[in-house]
């Protein structure tokens, strides 16, 4: 005799509804993961389609009609930017609004920060800054072969009224589209580190249009400043670090020492490269205070 309880058909059923019930949990999270990336992919093709068809209709007018109408705009041509940003953040805005139904700035994390928060940001844009424009003059950089000397030129011969406006508008612009939207979607189906990596491509490839020692030099900054947002969970720390970069390069490229000696830029390459990496430290010993949301989602008002 057996001294277990005789099988019945009840039981006899059991592992086969365990795996259909398996079977189909199995199929809703796949059918789940091909939503999330099906919207990824649909965000991400309408923010860099906006962002070329307005980039090159903007570029169009203003180098068809507006600058050979006077030489100011030989000297201020960041004015292309300018109008590139002041109509291509509000497009961003109208899309998320109408066709993904969502506010940007809150879908951005544009949240209140810390002092302590922003002093961190800005102590590594101002490393960040001072370490391009020491590179970009130590005489095997600054020649023909590379574009770094004719960028900062490009960028960096404005008036000082139209660089500020340049700086301010363009920066809330660009970490906005690269952070806030498209490094945010990555993450919706990518592990942190893979999106971080993803939208560093691709902030040099649209930025630098596949000049390879500008696109990388674009790829190490974008890394920086997406583990800056990713850390302190708010839009304003890249735009901070941002902003403090490019601010140093202009007053460095301006009113800086008009020297190419190498050994002197190799030594304020070293001293920028210790005040990203102390940065870089204090920031990562900081963001374990912020881990979670400021006052529950609180949005800076824009």
């Amino acid at each position: 005799m057996s001294g277990g309880p005789p099988a019945t058909a009840a039981s006899a059923h059991v592992p086969v509804k365990h795996r259909r019930l398996t079977c189909r949990r199995q199929h809703k999270r796949g059918a789940n993961r091909m939503k999330a990336w099906g919207m990824m992919l649909a965000r991400v093709a309408v923010v860099i389609g906006l962002y070329f068809a307005w980039f090159f209709t903007v570029t169009t007018l203003f180098f068809d009609y507006l600058y050979p109408r006077s030489t100011w705009f030989e000297q201020n041509k960041v004015t292309v930017i300018i109008l590139n940003d002041m109509v291509g953040l509000p497009l961003m805005l109208l899309a998320w609004r109408f066709i993904f139904k969502e506010n940007l700035f809150k879908a951005a994390k544009f949240r209140v920060m810390s002092g302590k928060s922003v002093a961190i940001a800005l102590w590594i844009g101002l490393g960040a800054g001072l370490f391009t424009v020491a590179f970009s003059r130590l005489p095997a950089i600054a020649t023909d072969k590379y574009q770094f000397r004719e960028l900062f030129d490009y960028l960096n011969r404005a008036e000082w009224y139209v660089f500020l406006v340049f700086l301010i508008l363009g920066n809330i612009y660009k970490e906005t589209l690269f952070r806030g939207i498209l490094m945010n979607e990555f993450r919706r189906v990518l592990p942190v580190w893979i999106a971080i990596v993803i939208q560093g491509v691709l902030y040099g490839a649209l930025f630098f249009f596949g000049d390879i020692p500008l696109s990388l030099y674009g790829f190490l900054g974008a890394v920086i400043f997406a583990l800056l947002y990713v850390w302190f969970k708010s839009i304003w720390a890249p735009i901070a670090a941002q902003v403090a970069c490019q601010g140093s390069q202009y007053l460095l490229w301006h009113y800086g020492p008009e020297t190419t000696d190498v050994t002197m830029m190799s030594t304020w390459m070293a001293v920028a490269a210790v005040m990203i990496a102390v940065g870089i430290f204090l920031a990562v010993k900081h963001r374990s205070s912020i881990s979670a949301p400021l006052s529950s989602e609180a949005v800076t008002p824009v």
